[in-house]
């Protein structure tokens, strides 16, 4: 490869990308590592939980909106058509925030005046101040898709972890000054400054949207209809994560909860990597699929499988070798119990790696349906795994039943792909 090659290949806003996509897994796993080591594993479980919860709850609230906004913003505007984009960016926005402040309250006034919390094992107070958060992981992750939607795909990466670094900069005041934190206050702190993060996105947004022409109605039963499959899908998949977090309590203690979601931290860390290609091309490949060329995705999947794979495989390495000595050291010798969840559930994100970006080739080319089905597939396989082997093999089970869904569905959503979107261009004529 030619100097020049190499420099055109620097100066891709693929770069920029990558970079901040690592500094926002590095900003998480920080963050994460400073609140274990100054609070201990029972607070980083109830922690965990509320975030965990909240965001799922969010999603329910954007319905899968912000896959849609991306889609058909992109699609709008790559046919230079601005007035349909700013009707679909009315609409999501509208819904995003009736939607967000509804089940935010309604969360609140649940767990505040039900034993939800004592069933579920974890702390009430987290649990309460989760409300707060269902609204701003909602926002956060329409804004997102939104940013990329409108050819912002570098700022997209670069705010979707900006508030795990307000978040880590606060704790290691916090922790420097010897405030303790309990899990209550460290749910405040991470959705206070995903706000902070929210309300940047969207000033960024409305800069460019008022360049638009005037918003046409956008038609909002299709697009409620089109992002449901969606929701389930994304729903579903955090209800894995919840789901063996709430057995890991139950069966368990908080404290085993928390060095679960400690090594949970680290795979999201890594499968970061594996997500910024898929995020970062979504819009390009809806522009394709809007413009008739489906066999430009391909090409485009062949390259950010390839840049995927080099990146993650010495991060997983490492996981899998080293998992007690990278627990300690980072977190600290209480949650060297995860250890062996931390190398099995890095060795299911492997599948991830080979199969690439399909998920995202599948959604922006309109196949939801094939994503609601693998992951309703491997929810129910999950479920059954799980009941079965948490209980038995704790900590080890749950992360045998985490690396076998994923396995599973990443394998199927690949077949799928394979099978529904072309891979030779268009008859000429």
């Amino acid at each position: 490869m030619s100097a020049s090659n190499i420099l055109k290949r620097l100066a891709s806003p693929a770069v920029p990308a990558y970079a901040f996509k690592g500094i926002n897994a590095v900003a998480a796993f920080v963050a994460t590592a400073l609140l274990a080591r100054h609070a201990g594993p029972a607070v980083v479980g109830d922690y965990g939980f509320a975030v965990v919860t909240a965001t799922l709850i969010g999603l329910v609230a954007m319905r899968g909106l912000d896959f849609v906004a991306l889609r058909e913003i992109a699609g709008a505007l790559r046919q230079k058509d601005s007035v349909s984009a700013a009707g679909i960016l009315s609409y999501v926005q509208r819904r995003m925030l009736v939607a967000g402040l509804g089940l935010s309250v309604g969360w609140t006034v649940l767990a505040a005046t039900t034993p939800i919390a004592m069933r579920l094992a974890v702390d009430s107070n987290a649990l309460i101040a989760a409300g707060l958060g269902i609204g701003s992981a909602a926002l956060h992750k329409l804004g997102l898709g939104v940013l990329r939607g409108i050819g912002k795909p570098v700022a997209g990466q670069f705010f979707e972890g900006f508030n795990s670094l307000l978040f880590a900069g606060l704790v290691a005041a916090l922790a420097w000054r010897g405030v303790e934190i309990d899990a209550r206050a460290a749910v405040l702190f991470f959705f206070g400054c995903q706000l902070v993060a929210v309300a940047l996105i969207w000033l960024m947004i409305r800069s460019v949207a008022r360049k638009w022409e005037s918003a046409s109605p956008a038609d909002g039963k299709a697009l409620t209809a089109a992002g449901l499959p969606m929701m389930a899908t994304q729903g579903m998949q955090m209800f894995s994560d919840w789901l063996l977090l709430a057995l890991i309590a139950g069966a368990a203690s908080a404290a085993d909860m928390g060095a679960m979601r400690v090594a949970m931290q680290i795979v999201l860390a890594l499968t970061l990597v594996l997500t910024t290609g898929e995020t970062y091309l979504a819009a390009k490949v809806a522009g394709d699929i809007r413009a008739g060329r489906p066999d430009l995705v391909w090409s485009r999947h062949r390259r950010a499988s390839l840049a995927m794979a080099l990146a993650f495989g010495p991060l997983m390495l490492i996981c899998v070798i080293f998992p007690e000595q990278l627990l300690s050291v980072a977190f600290g010798p209480a949650f060297v119990v995860a250890a062996p969840a931390l190398a099995i559930l890095s060795l299911g994100q492997a599948s991830k790696a080979i199969t690439g970006p399909v998920g995202g080739l599948l959604s922006m080319a309109g196949h939801e349906r094939v994503l609601f089905l693998t992951t309703v597939f491997g929810v129910v396989l999950l479920v059954a795994l799980a009941l079965i082997l948490v209980p038995i093999l704790g900590l080890t089970g749950a992360a045998i039943a985490h690396a076998t869904t994923a396995t599973v569905r990443n394998i199927a959503n690949y077949i799928g792909a394979r099978r529904y979107i072309p891979r030779s261009p268009p008859p000429a004529g």
